[in-house]
């Protein structure tokens, strides 16, 4: 089947216009599929844009088992492919109340994949992962955006006296700010720096 539109792990909410695809029969998808599979059946290139909805926390357990996951969603997305990403908020029950959700994603997660942020790590000596160099994949993190709890959503707009918005310090200190969020990751193909790690002494 054609398309360029990935739904994944769609569950019962079908996107029109995307590829609804989800490893549970019942729920009736376009096509079943289990993501934690090593090899995906779609071909390279071939997808402009994944929506996932609350699925990637539930896939991988094992760091090798996510990262297999996060090379197949880069190998079948074209140059400039758009993730739609909303996972619970790493500091809210919502992730923790479910025995299923086998791990956290933040949206440094998928900047641990920029190659250009790699580089900052690698010339700064700082201690961060160089995944994006390491693995051959070049991802950029374009926008992230709060799905606040009814407690805190009348103070997005308040500002604390260092000059922060009251919400940000608030998402980066308590507990139950945000329930969710969507993190929109765009991919580079080919990736900015493929050489980079064969020749150290390059610079930006």
């Amino acid at each position: 089947m054609k398309f360029n539109r990935l739904n994944m792990g769609c569950g019962f909410k079908k996107m029109q216009g995307y590829w609804n695809v989800d490893a549970f029969e019942n729920c009736n998808p376009d096509e079943v599929f289990d993501f934690e599979s090593t090899l995906w059946p779609w071909v390279d290139d071939s997808v402009e844009r994944i929506h996932a909805n609350n699925c990637l926390e539930h896939l991988g357990q094992s760091p090798k088992q996510f990262l297999n996951i996060l090379k197949e969603m880069y190998r079948i997305s074209k140059d400039g492919c758009l993730w739609d990403i909303i996972v619970p908020h790493h500091r809210c029950d919502v992730q923790w109340n479910d025995f299923t959700h086998v791990r956290v994603i933040t949206p440094s997660t998928f900047e641990l994949f920029n190659q250009e942020k790699n580089i900052d790590t690698m010339n700064s000596n700082f201690s961060d992962s160089v995944f994006g160099l390491m693995y051959n994949m070049d991802l950029e993190v374009k926008d992230v955006k709060y799905d606040l709890t009814h407690l805190f959503s009348s103070k997005e707009n308040t500002k604390h006296p260092s000059g922060h918005s009251q919400i940000d310090i608030d998402l980066n200190t308590l507990c139950n700010v945000a329930q969710s969020l969507t993190i929109k990751v765009q991919v580079h193909k080919p990736e900015r720096y493929p050489n980079f790690l064969k020749n150290k002494n390059l610079k930006k």
